[in-house]
């Protein structure tokens, strides 16, 4: 059928209500597409699909691709060995979790509903790729300690370096020959360091590195010469974290690099499921009826 058929039946009005009733961008793009087919037996098989999708909503109305996103995007930074960031992460996984418990419902369901349970088939299960993204990446976004044996390590050490270095910043607020040059009693950090404020007239007086000074030039941040070390560990294994951090997420990375063709097939099957759905809603909004076709091929009826 022609673009200027197709607008002067006002059909783009109505492919973007129907993609209204989606719940997956991805679907809501394969609505947007959508054409008529001139085809009798294809035209038989979507309303076979959509009357499987409505009767399966009307008896199970919470069946949906819940958390579903559009990772192709991520995807094709894995591709390019570019790392996910953990909240990209957190994305993907709930998008196959979305997957997989479709999947299983379906293919249950699959004498039931055997055109949804065949694109349900296409639906990656995952379960190995979303347990290394649970392991690493917790709810809030934050890489957890069991995503590396020497993550861990880093971590119990950086715990223990900074405790020594806070316990070691206490007494010396606390010193007779620290505190009266002190402009307030209080710890604090400059440039990722541990430091103390100064009187600037006292200059001199506490021996160590000048990191900054107030606005006024009335405070100096010094870090006292007896911390340093303890500084310099500290810092040396918050570094170390990070770059552990990286190479985690550069190896998680790799993976769904691996896996990314399957992904992105999920992800298609899903929108699938996902409009024929939409499709479902939206005729139960109408109250449709499914038509009666007639096959062009077939010998007229006698009169």
């Amino acid at each position: 059928m022609h673009t200027k058929s197709l607008t002067t039946l006002e059909y783009p009005k109505i492919l973007k209500r129907l993609a209204a009733h989606t719940t997956f961008s991805v679907a809501a793009e394969l609505a947007e597409q959508l054409r008529p087919t001139p085809h009798y037996t294809e035209a038989l098989e979507r309303q076979a699909e959509t009357a499987e999708a409505r009767r399966l909503l009307a008896e199970q109305p919470d069946t949906g691709v819940g958390g579903a996103r559009d990772v192709r995007p991520l995807l094709e930074q894995a591709r390019r060995a570019i790392p996910i960031p953990p909240q990209g992460f957190l994305t993907l996984a709930h998008t196959l979790i979305a997957a997989r418990n479709l999947r299983r419902k379906l293919t249950r369901l699959e004498d039931r509903y055997p055109r949804l349970a065949d694109i349900a088939w296409r639906l990656e299960e995952n379960s190995g790729l979303i347990h290394h993204i649970h392991q690493t990446v917790d709810d809030a976004g934050r890489i957890l300690d069991t995503a590396s044996s020497e993550l861990a390590r880093i971590r119990r050490e950086a715990e223990i370096a900074h405790s020594r270095l806070q316990e070691k910043m206490r007494r010396l607020l606390a010193s007779e020959k620290v505190s009266p040059y002190l402009q307030e009693n209080l710890i604090t950090q400059r440039d990722g360091r541990y430091v103390l404020p100064l009187k600037a007239e006292f200059k001199g007086r506490i021996r160590g590195i000048i990191h900054d000074q107030s606005a006024s030039g009335a405070t100096l941040f010094i870090e006292p010469a007896s911390v340093v070390e303890l500084n310099n560990r500290w810092r040396q294994l918050q570094l170390e974290e990070e770059q552990e951090i990286h190479r985690i997420l550069q190896a998680l990375t790799a993976q769904v690099a691996e896996r990314s063709k399957f992904i992105a097939a999920t992800v298609q099957a899903l929108a699938e499921l996902d409009l024929l759905f939409a499709k479902a809603r939206y005729a139960e909004a109408m109250d449709a009826v499914s038509p009666r076709l007639v096959d062009p091929a077939a010998p007229p009826a006698p009169a």
